[in-house]
């Protein structure tokens, strides 16, 4: 029984650290997308000031 969770460990901490990357991914690509629209939106703002 023991023997069994000893062989399941290195299948364990390879998904955690796929979980990680993936987490870490994610979290890149969600704030390369937020500062692309906070660029869009400056844009337009600038845009709009210049038309004044």
């Amino acid at each position: 029984m023991s023997g069994d969770l000893f062989m399941l460990l290195p299948i364990i901490s390879i998904f955690f650290y796929l979980v990680m990357i993936a987490v870490i991914i994610y979290v890149v690509f969600t704030f390369l997308k937020l500062g692309k629209e906070r660029n869009a939106y400056l844009k337009q703002i600038a845009e709009e000031l210049r038309r004044q």
